[in-house]
C-alpha cells in the first residue's frame, strides 16, 4: 500500500490512474459524499502536502486508499483543478465550500424534532431549488425546440411551412 509520502504528485498522477471501486456514499445522509466536500479542493490548491490534509481531517492511510481511487472524488478534483485556473475563483470557491457546510446543517435541522414544520418545510424547498429540481419541465428544454416558421410572399398560400 503506498502511504500519503508517495503521492504528493496531485493532481497529475491521480487523475490518469485506474478508479477502483470504494464504499458506498453513506445511506442515513445522502449529503455525505465518503469524503469531506472540502477534500478535493484543498488537494487541488496544493498549500498543504497531502499527507498534511489527510491527517487534518483524520482521514488514515487506509481510507486515503479508497478515496482517491473513487469515481465521484476524482470527477471533484479535476472540477477543483479546472475551476482554480480562473481568474477570481477564490471567492467563488469559499462560498461554494460554505454552502456544502451548510447542507449538513441544514439536514440536521430538516430531521430534528425541535424544528418548526415551517422552517422544515422551507428549507426543504431551498435544497430543491438550489438542486434544480424545481424547475418546470417545458423550462429545461433545449433551447429552440417546438417551433414553426412560415414565410408567406405577396399574400399568397405558403409553398413550404417548416415544423420543428
Amino acid at each position: 500500500m503506498a502511504n500519503l509520502a508517495e503521492i504528493d504528485d496531485f493532481p497529475s498522477r491521480l487523475l490518469t490512474e485506474p478508479a477502483k471501486p470504494i464504499a458506498p456514499l453513506n445511506p442515513r445522509d445522502p449529503a455525505y459524499l465518503g469524503y469531506p466536500a472540502t477534500l478535493p479542493i484543498e488537494i487541488a490548491m496544493r498549500t498543504s502536502s497531502t499527507r498534511a490534509v489527510c491527517e487534518a481531517y483524520g482521514i488514515t492511510e487506509e481510507e486515503w486508499e479508497l478515496i482517491r481511487h473513487d469515481p465521484t472524488f476524482l470527477g471533484d478534483l479535476q472540477r477543483a483543478v479546472d475551476m482554480l485556473k480562473d481568474e477570481g475563483a477564490s471567492f467563488r470557491v469559499k462560498a461554494k465550500l460554505q454552502a456544502e457546510e451548510l447542507l449538513k446543517t441544514s439536514w440536521r435541522m430538516i430531521h430534528n424534532p425541535a424544528t418548526p414544520p415551517s422552517v422544515a418545510a422551507d428549507l426543504i424547498k431551498s435544497t430543491a431549488r438550489w438542486a434544480q429540481y424545481d424547475t418546470p419541465a417545458a423550462a429545461q428544454a433545449a433551447p429552440g425546440s417546438g417551433f414553426s416558421i412560415s414565410i408567406n410572399f405577396n399574400g399568397e398560400k405558403p409553398m413550404k411551412t417548416i415544423d420543428g
